[in-house]
């Protein structure tokens, strides 16, 4: 960026980023450092407004302004449960489908020639066409790619190993994920992480889930969003890699469990579930006072269908390729893209359900 905008960088500063230039985390910590330094000088001096460009990072924006006590973090509200993007075109979505939470870019990107977007209900998204995969959806940030062979990038001599990974990530001993864009786990996952930790040493290997809500306050820390006054709901979810075998022992258990929906889909196409490809189900939903309510986030079919290329194609090309080609861990990681199974779970008991129950016996 200083490169492109021509920017002289003061030596000192040069200085002190030369013996971290490596760690992410450090580089991080010292720029919200530095821009609250440069922020304090210039509120000195009698100047009442600051204007900072996120540039997509928005939380070390944040960090800045809660350093200098401009604003408290309990008080930052999200409109949705998701960031919306600044493209003017995009101002009045608000509703997802629930399978890119974890990769909002990826969303935005294949979703980018749309001529409307879902305002008010999601209808039917076999309208609408995705755009198709390609090497941007798998591109990123040299110091996340530096990030994940380092936390992700060890010999795996079995599924056990892989298990792991997963295992380590939801129980936050892991920052990255290959199939995540976010940073660390969402304050919701905390909620839940250690019954997903469990069920993934099981081989239940989960990349995106969020736990039931019944009625919280919509300026929770961890699960609100929307405005002022407001209560917010979900629905169970949790999203998953299994084995042809899990698979069909968690298809038999989900007939006693009523409350149960699934869809479950290989690389090559076979489905099996226990709903219709056109029911959609919202998932997420808030009532906010003299509004209609507002359901953001949805489990659709059809998108499913689109995503599960992008989740399976992850395993090569987000994990894969991160090994020499030839290695056994990559060809491990290959046959697991080609045989496993990606599961989309929902309980629709918000009130009285427990989505892991179904897990208890494996």
């Amino acid at each position: 960026m200083t490169g492109f905008c021509k920017t002289r960088i003061p030596a000192e500063v040069t200085a002190a980023l030369e013996p971290i230039k490596d760690n992410e985390e450090a580089v991080r910590s010292y720029g919200i450092h530095l821009g609250t330094e440069m922020c304090k000088k210039i509120l000195a001096h009698g100047i009442r407004t600051l204007h900072l460009y996120t540039l997509n990072m928005e939380k070390s924006a944040l960090a800045i302004l809660m350093n200098l006590g401009l604003i408290e973090e309990a008080k930052i509200s999200r409109p949705l449960p998701w960031r919306r993007p600044a493209n003017v075109f995009r101002v009045k979505e608000d509703v997802r489908p629930i399978f890119w939470a974890n990769r909002p870019k990826s969303y935005i990107s294949r979703t980018i020639g749309w001529d409307l977007y879902p305002h008010g209900r999601w209808g039917d998204s076999r309208n609408p066409s995705y755009g198709a995969l390609t090497d941007y959806q798998f591109m990123r940030p040299r110091a996340r790619d530096k990030k994940l062979v380092e936390e992700w990038v060890v010999p795996l001599r079995s599924v056990e190993d892989i298990h792991e990974k997963f295992e380590k990530f939801c129980l936050g001993k892991l920052r990255s994920s290959p199939w995540s864009e976010l940073d660390g786990l969402q304050p919701e996952t905390k909620i839940i992480n250690e019954q997903l930790g469990k069920i993934n040493t099981k081989g239940f290997l989960t990349i995106n889930s969020q736990p039931a809500v019944n009625g919280e306050r919509s300026d929770s820390p961890s699960v609100g969003w929307g405005g002022p006054g407001g209560y917010v709901y979900q629905k169970a979810y949790v999203e998953f890699f299994c084995s042809k075998s899990q698979l069909g022992t968690l298809v038999d258990k989900c007939k006693a469990l009523p409350s149960l929906t699934y869809m479950a889909v290989n690389r090559e196409g076979s489905w099996i579930s226990n709903i219709g490809q056109t029911d959609v189900n919202a998932v997420t939903w808030g009532v906010f006072p003299a509004k209609e309510i507002i359901q953001p986030t949805v489990v659709d079919p059809a998108s499913f269908m689109v995503w599960k290329d992008e989740a399976f194609e992850i395993w090569s090309r987000g994990w894969g390729r991160l090994y020499p080609e030839g290695d056994s861990s990559r060809k491990l990681l290959e046959e697991v893209q080609n045989s496993y199974f990606l599961v989309s779970l929902v309980d629709n008991d918000y009130i009285h359900g427990d989505l892991f129950t179904v897990f208890a016996d494996f």
